[in-house]
């Protein structure tokens, strides 16, 4: 398949692909992949790009209370629309694929998942400070009550640690 794009365009993205040592084919499909697996499912939900220190300064004004009640709402309707517009269904395999790419793509967090005894546990890393946790938190804790699911919850200052 062959693409026609800009010089300007060409010459940002070898300088991008040579500063963070990845092919040129790495770096389109990667760019790809977050608009297919991403980006034209927020574009439909009218999604709003703001920087991490404004997002967090927004967070650190509000009260630990409305923080939550903020969050468990964004969780419940965004995450609602955007697994029934890309799988159809809500379902916990769904809920941890949009947990990843709310942390990957939208820059939230890192996204990090293993087992442990026998539990799947998500551990969500963040430099939103407390606030972020809350927020985070409850975004999160929102989905799974969209599959009757109660997971385990622990927060610090940066992370999000969940455990089903």
């Amino acid at each position: 398949m062959t693409f026609r794009i800009s010089d300007q365009i060409y010459e940002a993205m070898q300088d991008h692909a040579r500063a963070n040592k990845v092919s040129m084919n790495t770096l389109v499909n990667q760019l790809l992949g977050v608009w297919s697996e991403s980006d034209r499912f927020m574009d439909e939900v009218g999604l709003v790009r703001i920087t991490r220190p404004n997002f967090t300064k927004f967070l650190e004004a509000l009260p630990e209370r409305k923080l939550a009640q903020v969050g468990r709402s964004a969780g419940k309707d965004l995450a609602r629309s955007y697994m029934m517009a890309n799988e159809g269904q809500v379902t916990v395999s769904g809920i941890l694929n949009y947990v990843k790419g709310f942390a990957q793509y939208g820059g939230y967090a890192k996204y990090n998942e293993t087992e442990n005894d026998g539990k799947r546990v998500v551990v969500l890393v963040h430099n939103l400070g407390e606030a972020g946790s809350v927020y985070i938190g409850a975004y999160v804790q929102s989905l799974f009550e969209l599959v009757g699911s109660r997971p385990t919850m622990t927060t610090t200052e940066r992370s999000v640690v969940v455990e089903l």
